[in-house]
């Protein structure tokens, strides 16, 4: 059964339980009756993009939403102020609390595309294709619980631009056979737009998750809306903008140097009193939710975590090895080169 809700909130118009978005039918699901309710499609709207300024604070952001953070799972959420139910979207607790000092979200959001039993299938098709796991690695993980969470990234762009100077010496041959040396001043410029890679805008997650995602993840990219975060956890913004602006920007600028040197020192024989100087200018930058199911699991004592696209189903993560099994691998090469080794013997005598 699928409706129109005359005015979504977490709660089903039916029974009254709680709502969670659910990626199979692009609709809000009700955990009790199972309706359906459509959401707004905001996929024509433009996401916005923001100009950096040194002196940006996160309490720029939208605060049009009233943020909670819920008391048992951590999980920090999004919800109208007319909403009467403050009930946590993730784990379903009572105990939450208003949100003063970072009640803020990001501007865009990636919908989830794939289900936790499809993440699931994923992630059992990954470790499949992984040697020298433990034997019973398959089913203890397969057990553990998914997590669905969005994490906040930033994504910069921003032009380079560069002048440099230099002095060329060439020398030249006089015609009684003397040698001579001249110098030719070589100066130019060069701009480049540059495209960061997105950067994990929170402490709460490892940065190793950010390999799942490129330009294709972000074709449904969004207007942020609540609702699609309903039955997942959000992890809030808590890493310093400005830092990651100047770690980014002036990873630029060193490119932008090494390549124009290489450039200059390729093109003369001898190159003295070269100078570059780069500037990252007309800078934007905007914040966006990707969602990620988390698979976290413990193999003897040791806590192992697995990342899992929620758009494509793409796997990423460390998992734990066996030393017997390692050994025997290198007993069967060992043995082959062996054998490999008699039979060339054989052959030759």
């Amino acid at each position: 059964m699928v409706t129109k809700a005359k005015k979504l909130n977490s709660k089903c118009q039916n029974c009254g339980s709680e709502l969670v978005y659910n990626p199979k039918t692009s609709c809000l699901t009700c955990r009790h009756c199972e309706t359906n309710y459509f959401l707004p499609q905001k996929n024509n709207d433009a996401v916005l993009v923001r100009q950096y300024s040194p002196s940006f604070t996160p309490n720029q952001l939208n605060r049009a939403l009233v943020a909670y953070k819920c008391n048992s799972c951590g999980n920090t959420y999004f919800i109208t102020s007319e909403e009467m139910s403050k009930k946590c979207p993730n784990c379903g607790s009572n105990s939450c609390s208003l949100v003063e000092d970072d009640g803020y979200c990001a501007d865009g959001i990636v919908p989830f595309k794939i289900t936790r039993e499809q993440a699931s299938e994923e992630f059992a098709k990954y470790l499949k294709k992984q040697r020298n796991i433990p034997s019973n690695l398959k089913k203890l993980a397969k057990d553990q619980k998914l997590m669905g969470v969005f994490i906040p990234v930033w994504n910069f762009k921003f032009n380079i631009e560069a002048q440099y100077s230099a002095r060329a010496t060439e020398v030249k041959q006089n015609s009684d056979g003397t040698f001579y040396s001249t110098y030719k001043p070589i100066y130019g410029e060069k701009n480049k737009r540059v495209a960061s890679l997105d950067q994990s805008a929170t402490t709460a997650e490892s940065d190793e998750f950010l390999e799942l995602f490129d330009e294709k993840d972000y074709v449904d990219i969004i207007p942020y809306t609540p609702e699609y975060t309903f039955g997942y956890r959000v992890d809030k913004i808590n890493k310093d903008i400005h830092d990651y602006y100047h770690e980014v920007s002036k990873k630029a600028e060193d490119a932008m140097k090494k390549e124009i040197t290489k450039t200059v020192l390729s093109s003369h024989k001898e190159v003295s009193d070269l100078f570059v100087d780069c500037k990252a200018n007309d800078v934007f930058f905007n914040f966006t939710y990707v969602p990620v199911y988390v698979n976290t699991y413990t193999y003897r004592g040791k806590l192992f975590r697995t990342y899992i696209s929620g758009t494509s189903g793409k796997v990423i993560g460390k998992t734990p090895i066996t030393i017997k099994k390692i050994f025997a691998t290198i007993l069967k090469i060992l043995g082959l080169a062996a054998f490999i080794a008699l039979i060339i013997l054989i052959i030759r005598s």
